[in-house]
C-alpha cells in the first residue's frame, strides 16, 4: 500500500511535469494551435498523461530502491505535501533542463521574440522550482507544511503565468505537406519576382555542396600538392569560412544555404517532423533529452525532415522565376537518417571501391569489416548518381543556377574519421589505421575531381560556388561511452555543435587568391544570385559577401534588390 502511495504522489507530481512538457511543445512551435487544425488538443492530452504515468513508475521504483535497506519502514499518507514537493522537484528538474536545451539547441528555429517568450517561461518555472528543491533539502524547512504549501503555490503560480505567456507567441511557419521525394524546379512557377537579366547575359553558376568536409583538412592537403581541384579554386579564387546553425541537421543546414533563410522563416527546424492523427500539420520541435519520441510513438507518426520540406524558394526557384534556369539534385539525400548501410555479398561490392580501401580489406568476411566496406559502396553510388545529374547540366550553355550536394562525405566522416585521426581516439589498431586510415583523404581526391569537372564545365564565364555547410569533428568521450554501453551506432565524427564550413568561389569577377575571412552559410544565397546577375530579396536574412568580388566589378554591379521571392512554389 505503500508503494501505491507514492506512485499517487509521483502522479500528481508528473501531472504537472507534463503540463510544463506540454508548454515547451507550444512555445516550442509557435503560431501551430492555429495552424494545425486542433493537433494540439490531440497531442497534449497523451503527453500530459503519458508523462504522469511515467513519473508515476519510474520515481517511486527509484525511492524504493534508495531505501532498500533502510532501517525503519515508511509511513505515508495518501496526500503528502512534502513528499509531493519532493517527487515535484526530482521530476521537473530534468524537463526544465530540457526546456534550457532547447533554447540551446534550437536556436536559430526561433524567432527573437519567440526565443525571449521561451527563455521568460523557463526562468520562471526554474525560480519556482528551486524554491521547492530548497524546501526538500534545507532541514528547517523540510519539516514544516507552510514551506511546502509556500514552494507549491508557487509552482502552481508560476506554471498558469507560462501557460498564459504561451498564448502572445508569433504565428510560426510549419510544414504542412506530406513527405516529399528529391525535386527539380517545378513548371508552374508564378511571376512573384522581377524578372532578372535576360537569359543570354545572365553568367551560368554552378553550387556544389559537400557537408562534412573540413577546411584544415583541405588546406593540409592542398600544401602537400594532392588537390589540383582545390589548389584551382584558392589560387584563382576566393576562399573563408562559413558558421553554420543549430540544430545542425543536413535538412535544415541545407535549407539555410539554399534560401538565405534562418530555420524559423524557411520551416525546416530540426531532423524530424511529427504528427498526431487526424491532423494535416507535421510539426518538428520536441522538448530534447526526455524521451518524448519514444514516450509519443503510439501516438504520432514520425519522419526525418528534408530540405524540400522548406516554405521557401530555393537558389534554383528564384532564378526561374527571374526567367533564367535552374536545377538541382541531392539535396534531399541524408544518409545519416538512412542508418548503417545495408550489409553488401563480395560479388555486389562495385570495382570502384577498390580505389577507396585496401585491397585486404576487400577480403575481410567479418560483419564489421563487410559493414565498413558497405559504407564506402553506398557514399560513392549516392554521389555517383548525383554526378550524374550534374553531367546532364554540364553541356548545357543555358544561363541560370544549377545546385547540386553531394552526401557521401559527411557519412564516411561520421565512420571513418577514428581510422583518419587515431590520436584523438586511443583505442585504434595499427592494422585498422593501415587498413581504413586513407579512406577520407582518398574520397577527398574524389569530390576535387568532382570540382575539377565542374570548373572545366563552366569555362571562363561561368561561377563555381563549393560550399560545406559544416564540418565534422571528433565525437565526444560521453557520446562514444554512451553508443558502447547501448549497442547504438559507433560514430566516430559528428557535427552536433555546428562546426564550421566553408565557401571557395571561382568565377571572372572573383578576387584571385582572396581570403574573405567569415561568412554564414545563410550568406552564400545572396551571394550567388548577385554574382548571377539576380535581385536580392530584401528579406533575406543573409548579406552579399561582397569581399568575394573585384573592386571594379562591385563598383559598376549595384545591388538590384526586390522586397522579397514570395514562398516557395
Amino acid at each position: 500500500m505503500t508503494f501505491l502511495k507514492m506512485m499517487v504522489h509521483a502522479a500528481l507530481a508528473g501531472l504537472y511535469g507534463g503540463l510544463v512538457v506540454a508548454i515547451l511543445l507550444m512555445l516550442g512551435n509557435p503560431g501551430s494551435g492555429a495552424a494545425g487544425g486542433g493537433w494540439l488538443g490531440a497531442a497534449l492530452l497523451p503527453v500530459v498523461l503519458l508523462y504522469a504515468v511515467a513519473s508515476a513508475i519510474v520515481w517511486p521504483l527509484l525511492y524504493a530502491a534508495v531505501r532498500f535497506f533502510a532501517s525503519h519502514p515508511l509511513r505515508l499518507p495518501w496526500l503528502s505535501l512534502r513528499y509531493l514537493i519532493g517527487f515535484h522537484t526530482v521530476n521537473t528538474a530534468p524537463i526544465l533542463g530540457a526546456g534550457w536545451l532547447l533554447l540551446s539547441e534550437y536556436r536559430s528555429a526561433f524567432t527573437p521574440g519567440d526565443a525571449e517568450r521561451l527563455t521568460n517561461v523557463c526562468l520562471w518555472l526554474s525560480l519556482a522550482w528551486a524554491c521547492g528543491a530548497l524546501v526538500t533539502v534545507l532541514p528547517r524547512l523540510r519539516h514544516h507544511a507552510w514551506a511546502h504549501a509556500w514552494a507549491g503555490a508557487l509552482a502552481l503560480a508560476a506554471l498558469l503565468a507560462a501557460s498564459g505567456r504561451q498564448t502572445g507567441g508569433s504565428v510560426g511557419r510549419m510544414v504542412t505537406r506530406a513527405p516529399s521525394q528529391p525535386r527539380g524546379v517545378p513548371d508552374d512557377v508564378g511571376p512573384t519576382a522581377p524578372a532578372g537579366p535576360p537569359a543570354a547575359t545572365m553568367p551560368r553558376v554552378l553550387l556544389l555542396n559537400f557537408d562534412g568536409a573540413d577546411l584544415d583538412t583541405v588546406l593540409t592537403m592542398h600544401a602537400q600538392g594532392k588537390l589540383p581541384g582545390f589548389a584551382r579554386l584558392i589560387q584563382e579564387g576566393a576562399y573563408g569560412r562559413l558558421t553554420s546553425v543549430l540544430p545542425c541537421d543536413a535538412a535544415v543546414t541545407r535549407a539555410t544555404l539554399v534560401t538565405g533563410a534562418m530555420p524559423h522563416r524557411h520551416g525546416v527546424r530540426s531532423a524530424a517532423a511529427r504528427r498526431v492523427p487526424g491532423s494535416d500539420t507535421w510539426f518538428s520541435v520536441v522538448p530534447p533529452g526526455i524521451a518524448f519520441d519514444l514516450l509519443l510513438s503510439p501516438f504520432m507518426t514520425r519522419r526525418a525532415a528534408a530540405a524540400s520540406d522548406r516554405s521557401a524558394p530555393a537558389l534554383w526557384e528564384m532564378a526561374v522565376r527571374s526567367d533564367g534556369t535552374g536545377n538541382a539534385a541531392g539535396w534531399d539525400v541524408d544518409l545519416d537518417t538512412a542508418g548503417p548501410a545495408p550489409l553488401l555479398a563480395g560479388s555486389e561490392t562495385p570495382d570502384w571501391v577498390a580505389d577507396l580501401l585496401d585491397p585486404d580489406a576487400l577480403r575481410l568476411k567479418d560483419a564489421a569489416a563487410r559493414a565498413l566496406v558497405s559504407e564506402v559502396a553506398r557514399s560513392g553510388a549516392t554521389d555517383a548518381a548525383v554526378l550524374k545529374a550534374l553531367g546532364g547540366v554540364e553541356d548545357d550553355r543555358g544561363q541560370g543556377i544549377a545546385a547540386f550536394s553531394f552526401p557521401g562525405l559527411d557519412r564516411l566522416a561520421h565512420v571513418f574519421l577514428r581510422y583518419a585521426r587515431p590520436a584523438d581516439f586511443g583505442n585504434v589498431s595499427g592494422r585498422d589505421i593501415d587498413l581504413y586510415g586513407p579512406v577520407l583523404e582518398r574520397y577527398y581526391h574524389r569530390i576535387d575531381g568532382i570540382i575539377g569537372r565542374a570548373l572545366q564545365s563552366a569555362g571562363t564565364r561561368g561561377y563555381v560556388f563549393v560550399t560545406a555547410t559544416h564540418g565534422i569533428e571528433i565525437a565526444p568521450i560521453p557520446r562514444r561511452l554512451r553508443a558502447e554501453l547501448t549497442g547504438g551506432e559507433r560514430l566516430s565524427g559528428v557535427h552536433d555543435r555546428a562546426p564550421e564550413g566553408f565557401l571557395f568561389v571561382h568565377g571572372p569577377e572573383v578576387m584571385r587568391g582572396a581570403v574573405f575571412g567569415k561568412g554564414s552559410i545563410v550568406d552564400v544565397a545572396p551571394t550567388v544570385l548577385y554574382a548571377a546577375g539576380l535581385p536580392v530579396a530584401r528579406d533575406s536574412d543573409g548579406n552579399i559577401l561582397a569581399g568575394i568580388f573585384s573592386e571594379p566589378f562591385t563598383s559598376s554591379h549595384p545591388v538590384t534588390v526586390i522586397r522579397t521571392y514570395g514562398a516557395r512554389p
